[in-house]
């Protein structure tokens, strides 16, 4: 019995090499590829025949032991996505140098504390940083005037740092999971942005500021400290989805009127008073208010599980 049971794991290991063989035989390296991806492989480095790759513009290498990105990397014009999530990234002047043309750069979860002096020579306007340990950022991060898509997901920043206020053309700025105690106003002055997330930190009010976000789209401040929703809220016309949910809001304006929501999400807050003027709101999607305060009584339970256009989660 224990001979049978050493052969088949023995057959089952041979087959699993067999299988990352396959894995690498299929991968080209010609001079047409255009995408690559080399994610869970293994690798402690970047491999060279990548070189030949000319017309190369996505390249995938997602969990693996890589440190460096090497120079061979700057000289490939066409390269405009790297993708370097969860390696052993030191991130040195060198690998930032090596990296400066790309548009697209994902370095996160490479446990990185400080970022090089020379950050600010990166050509990108997609950066992810997310899932590393940083609570600072160099001068020069103010220098990467072009980036428009900037994510510092779970990090450790207990403000948002001074350098990226030179950043206008942001779009997209993720400030997840950190350690923020509030959000500063020049975030107001950022006219483009459409996307901006703070969730999961210590932010106890919404600055007056941010109603100079006309274009944004979705705005996510769960868990933090919020006591107050401010009354020029229901002014953001662009607002598709808000998240205040896990705060500690006592009430919330209305906000029926507004004509591109179609998402609220403010379960696990002290709120009593339903907001019934959402439910019938024309567009509205997904409604989710559980865990609050108020009291429904069995007809009115029995009047909001009926099927509707909108999702409710009470």
């Amino acid at each position: 019995m224990r001979l049978y049971i050493r052969i088949i794991i023995i057959l089952l290991i041979v087959m699993l090499l067999f299988s990352c063989a396959l894995q690498r035989q299929d991968i080209k390296f010609s001079k047409d590829t255009e995408k690559i991806t080399l994610s869970d492989q293994n690798l402690k480095r970047i491999p060279r025949k990548i070189k030949r790759c000319k017309n190369l513009v996505h390249l995938d290498l997602e969990h693996n032991q890589i440190k460096h990105i090497p120079r061979f990397i700057a000289k490939m014009d066409s390269l405009r996505s790297l993708d370097l999530n969860y390696n052993h990234l030191k991130l040195t002047k060198a690998d930032i140098k090596h990296a400066s043309k790309v548009k697209k750069l994902s370095i996160g979860g490479n446990n990185i504390e400080k970022l090089p002096e020379n950050i600010g020579d990166l050509q990108c306007t997609n950066l992810n940083l997310g899932k590393n340990h940083l609570s600072e950022l160099p001068a020069s991060f103010a220098d990467l005037k072009q980036v428009h898509h900037l994510i510092f997901y779970e990090n450790e920043f207990e403000k948002v740092p001074e350098e990226i206020e030179e950043l206008k053309e942001l779009e997209h700025l993720d400030f997840y999971k950190n350690k923020l105690k509030e959000v500063p106003d020049f975030i107001g002055n950022f006219e483009n942005l459409h996307y901006l997330y703070l969730s999961y930190n210590e932010i106890e009010t919404i600055p007056d500021t941010l109603r100079n976000l006309k274009n944004l789209n979705y705005f996510y401040i769960h868990h933090n400290k919020i006591l107050t929703i401010p009354d020029w809220i229901v002014e953001m016309d662009s607002l598709e989805r808000f998240g205040v949910g896990y705060n500690k809001l006592i009430s919330m304006p209305d906000m029926s009127e507004m004509p591109a929501l179609i998402e609220l999400n403010c379960e696990g807050n002290l709120l009593e008073e339903f907001p019934w003027n959402l439910v019938e709101k024309p567009g509205m999607q997904f409604l989710i208010v559980r865990d609050n305060l108020f009291e429904l009584s069995d007809e009115e339970i029995e009047f909001l599980s009926q099927p509707r256009g909108v999702v409710i989660v009470f």
